[in-house]
């Protein structure tokens, strides 16, 4: 059983990669310099730029895993997204200089020397090596949904295929083709320049908020609907911090149950979110009356209602001549497209049909009252009770 946090995982599996790319690389650095293989040399200076952004994986990693502080509400994540973009970078500026070397390493083939066969086997130790650190990396960033983890597994990946890239180049050069093994070095830069816009592109997609993929949001509304006493979705906004979604959703719910209803509500689809869809960090749940949301419209566009306080003290005014204080139990507001609907409990046993008019007479200037609804008040109970 893994007891590791997060953070240690991530940690352990960096600083094993770490050290890897370090003796890889200046194997085939110096392997390349002994047994005459720029293309070795060059994959070695691939091999240790793994090793620098290992350390840079590390630094971003325990800054990213840190949770909510004052100055960071929402967490660290986008650091591990700035730290994405500057491997990406690093990639490209490392593929620069390689490809210029190349090409003026190309313009006087005539004195290449051709590499020995030792170099060989450095390239196929290399490939091995960075195959299997890739797949052991690549499984700890999946398990811990961790965008900046698989680039660095990618960065594994990319140097494996590079050394196969040379091998190839290595293979050619001893059959007399000694420019293959600049060619082999040219492939291996172009790589690390691919890996590097692949990096940048995806870092930066998440930095402007791009929303989660269609087919995404379609698996979220699912989730959501099958929640009983959800009515409906209006709108479910979504960004990417860190690797991780946060979804903002308006739900439709009966505009008559409680406050605290459509607040359980909303929490039980933010549980029910979270506990499905693992890369689901945050649910930012909002409440909707359902005839609200008809039009696809929030409802502040297109409700201009007073304020509860103007309304009660409203009402109570045009009922003044009708209504003691006392006699009022509650009044309840229904904010609904067509208007404000009423409720008002009456501190009484009977309330007869004269005063129900009257009262329904006495709203009827004011336009926004929709429906007024008479409720008597015949007893209350409460229970409290405490379980130890």
């Amino acid at each position: 059983m893994n007891t590791l946090s997060p953070k240690q995982e991530a940690t352990r599996v960096t600083l094993i990669g770490m050290w890897l790319d370090i003796a890889i690389g200046l194997a085939k650095i110096l392997g390349g310099v002994f047994f005459n293989s720029f293309a070795l040399i060059t994959d070695g200076i691939h091999s240790l730029t793994d090793a620098v952004t290992d350390v840079f994986v590390l630094i971003v990693a325990r800054i990213s895993h840190e949770g909510p502080d004052d100055e960071h509400q929402y967490g660290h994540g986008r650091f591990e997204t700035l730290g994405t973009i500057g491997m990406g970078v690093v990639f490209f500026i490392t593929a620069g200089i390689l490809l210029y070397d190349s090409y003026y390493r190309l313009r006087d083939s005539e004195s290449i020397p051709t590499p020995a066969l030792a170099a060989i086997l450095i390239a196929i130790i290399s490939i091995a090596s960075k195959e299997w650190i890739y797949r052991y990396t690549m499984s700890v960033a999946k398990r811990l949904n961790s965008s900046l983890l698989k680039a660095n597994a990618w960065h594994s990946r990319s140097d494996a295929i590079s050394s196969i890239a040379v091998l190839i180049g290595l293979i050619a050069a001893q059959q007399g083709y000694v420019w293959m093994d600049t060619v082999a070095a040219i492939v291996v830069a172009l790589i690390i320049a691919k890996i590097g816009w692949e990096l940048c592109a995806d870092a930066l997609s998440e930095l402007v908020d791009t929303a989660v993929p269609d087919h995404r949001k379609a698996e979220f509304e699912t989730c959501v609907l099958e929640i009983d006493g959800i009515q409906g979705i209006t709108n479910l906004r979504s960004r990417i911090s860190g690797g991780k979604i946060i979804l903002e959703v308006r739900l439709q719910v009966n505009p008559r149950i409680s406050v605290s209803e459509g607040h359980q509500l909303g929490e039980l689809a933010s549980r029910s979110l979270i506990g499905r869809f693992s890369d689901i960090s945050e649910v930012i749940p909002h409440i909707d009356p359902v005839k609200h949301s008809e039009s696809g419209e929030h409802p502040e566009h297109h409700m201009d209602f007073p304020s509860r306080g103007e309304i009660i003290q409203s009402v109570r005014d045009h009922w003044a001549k009708l209504l003691k204080e006392e006699d009022v139990a509650s009044i309840d507001l229904h904010y609904l497209n067509q208007g404000v609907e009423i409720d008002l409990v009456l501190n009484q046993k009977e309330i007869s049909p004269e005063l129900t008019l009257k009262l329904r007479a006495a709203l009827d200037d004011i336009s926004y009252v929709s429906c007024l609804r008479i409720f008597n008040k015949l007893s209350e109970t409460r229970l409290d009770s405490r379980l130890s």
